[in-house]
């Protein structure tokens, strides 16, 4: 993939966090901290459903595609199941009696229900749709499914303040959804070609269940994933209320403008890694690739410490806390990244079972630490417990690609990891309160120097060639 081509898939990755920016600080000053709380319960559902109802078939996508001559079947035999899935389950929640609103937003609504099932759908596709473009190669059709649906809701958004409606969270709910249809239109317009070709397709049982085998293992560890990013919510949901979790919804939020670098990393590596597997990967070349993504970790890290201070300056009174909650949300998307170079081995091999226990076994530390953690200390003790869950999901992961592959050397990795989380720690549990606390994220980040100074020597050298070779 050459440097267009990788710039192109990183505009909409990087656009969508720049978006994600304005988004909600914007929401924040004309809706309450409940509806911000609310909004996020939505957005969990949505992530909920497309970990749960796509049977990750996506990834069943990815890995076969270089592998299988018929792409267009191989998308319909991706996106079968799991909609014949999301469909049987959404009839059996409209005739419970039971009201969906009421359990996840505490109000009564059908309205609200409509609106949910709706965007909980159109999610699912463009979920598939994405992974079409990705695959192809189309970078820019691909970074417009990540800024479409932004930039939809913002305009939405903007609507009602100019037309003065009413600023409830009905109001709220249908410019979320019509952002989410709007987007879906779009891009079933741009992939049409390929959607048509794949609907005319026969069914190859035998294909199918060698996609299932490998994608539904990655369906426990994907529900257990989200159970590990999003878990906090509902626990702050019932035992703080909406208020807290308004205030740690905004500060995960803001986060996402650092996750951007995962997302853009995760979506190029893992062509380029199976390519590399095709041609023969050398484990020197994978350990180049982990000391560069520890390096980057350590540097946003420390950063984002640094200048947290700035964050309570730019919006309501309310969310002042979210100066020292922001550095423990910056950490889960950059643990995650991390894992997705040291845990290559799960992967290459085709265990994706080692990928589920990875996950399982931190959203059980993070249920156990939530359940302890937020009583005392509330959404600092979420962000605490979801911290230390990401670090055991790192372990976990790294170790079972060590054992499946090649025993690649981590014990400096895991030294750094150790003393910022403990750093990070330190922060939730005094509140930003200690002075001079910022000479603890430039001491962190000297640490890391002195542990791979000779990779950053190296990669000064590359960078020195190749202005030589360019001038």
């Amino acid at each position: 993939m050459n440097l267009q081509k990788v710039v192109h898939f990183a505009i909409g990755p990087i656009a969508a966090a720049a978006l994600g920016l304005i988004t909600l600080p914007f929401v924040a000053w004309f809706f309450s901290v409940e509806d911000v709380g609310r909004l996020t319960m939505m957005q969990v559902v949505l992530s909920l459903s497309v970990s749960l109802f796509s049977l990750a078939m996506h990834q069943a996508y990815v890995r076969e595609y270089h592998e299988e001559d018929d792409k267009n079947a191989l998308l319909k035999l991706s996106m079968l199941p799991g909609l014949i899935f999301l469909t049987v389950t959404t009839l059996v929640i409209v005739l419970l009696p039971y009201s969906l609103s009421v359990l996840l937003f505490g109000i009564e609504s059908e309205l609200l229900t409509f609106f949910l099932i709706l965007g909980v759908y159109a999610s699912f596709v463009i979920n598939f749709l994405s992974h079409i473009l990705r695959m192809e190669e189309r970078g820019l059709a691909f970074s417009a499914t990540k800024i479409a649906p932004k930039i939809f809701f913002i305009l939405f958004i903007a609507l009602i303040m100019l037309l003065d409606l009413n600023s409830d969270f009905n109001t709220l709910m249908l410019m979320n959804a019509l952002a989410v249809i709007f987007s879906l239109i779009i891009f079933l317009w741009i992939t049409k070609e390929t959607c048509i070709a794949a609907i005319r397709k026969k069914i190859d049982i035998a294909l199918m269940k060698k996609m299932l085998l490998f994608s539904l293992p990655l369906v426990a560890g994907g529900l257990a994933y989200w159970g590990l990013t999003t878990m906090d919510r509902f626990f702050l949901r019932s035992m703080s209320g909406f208020e807290e979790l308004g205030v740690y919804a905004l500060a995960a939020s803001l986060a996402g403008a650092v996750s951007v670098i995962s997302t853009v990393f995760s979506n190029l590596w893992h062509p380029t890694l199976y390519k590399w597997v095709q041609q023969g990967v050398k484990p020197d070349k994978i350990q180049g690739v982990i000391e560069n993504m520890m390096l980057a970790v350590a540097v946003i890290w420390s950063f984002v410490g640094l200048f947290s201070f700035i964050l309570p300056l730019l919006l309501p009174k309310e969310y002042e806390s979210i100066e020292y909650l922001i550095v423990a949300c910056v950490s889960m998307p950059l643990f995650y990244m991390l894992a997705q170079t040291t845990g290559v081995g799960i992967g290459i091999t085709r265990k994706s079972l080692y990928s589920m226990l990875a996950s399982i076994v931190a959203f059980i530390a993070n249920a156990i630490l939530n359940y302890f953690l937020i009583p005392k200390h509330g959404a600092a003790g979420a962000a605490l417990a979801t911290v230390i869950s990401f670090f055991i999901f790192f372990i976990v992961r790294t170790e079972a690609s060590s054992k499946l592959w090649y025993s690649l050397p981590r014990k400096k990795v895991y030294l750094i990891l150790f003393v910022y989380t403990l750093a990070t720690t330190c922060e939730l549990l005094v509140k930003n309160k200690v002075p001079f606390f910022s000479f603890i994220w430039i001491g962190t980040l000297f640490f890391v120097y002195l542990l791979f100074y000779q990779r950053i020597y190296a990669n000064f050298q590359l960078i020195k060639k190749y202005i030589k070779g360019r001038s």
